[in-house]
């Protein structure tokens, strides 16, 4: 058999291991990510509760977002889009259900993770990994089990 052949063969074969563990390994981290976004959440019930909870929510994104809060009110805390690329910023959403139980939900993002096709992007791995540290550690922070 000539070398060449070989050698292309060869060649073929990694790359093709080199995509399939790449795409194991975005799954992994995709997994991931949606297991740290169901810990992003609280419940609660009763103004005093939830005004409490909804007050260590937004002490939480200023301390954790790259851009300054630029929305907060009675259901919603934004925080600006930064203008560099890697750099996680921080939201949450405080909704009540027809029951009157409150959710107050947080979701980190970060400029830069996927491209516009929804690919993963060139920074992927770094904001998944900023990502998932803040939304795993919003429970313990706003002291809810």
């Amino acid at each position: 058999m000539d070398n060449r052949l070989i050698l292309a063969l060869t060649i073929a074969g990694l790359a093709a291991c080199t995509t399939q563990t790449r795409v194991a390994a975005l799954r992994d981290t995709e997994i991931q990510l949606e297991e740290a976004r169901a810990q992003a959440s609280v419940s609660c019930s009763g103004r005093v509760d939830c005004d409490r909870l909804w007050g260590l929510t937004k002490k939480y994104i200023a301390e954790r977002s790259v851009t300054p809060i630029r929305r907060a009110d009675e259901t919603a805390i934004e925080t600006a889009e930064p203008h560099m690329f890697g750099a996680v910023y921080v939201w949450a959403t405080r909704t009540t259900d027809e029951s009157g139980g409150t959710t107050i939900s947080l979701k980190g993002m970060c400029r830069g993770m996927y491209r516009t096709d929804g690919s993963a992007g060139w920074l992927y791995s770094s904001c998944a990994e900023q990502i998932r540290a803040v939304e795993m550690n919003f429970r313990s922070f706003v002291g809810a089990s």
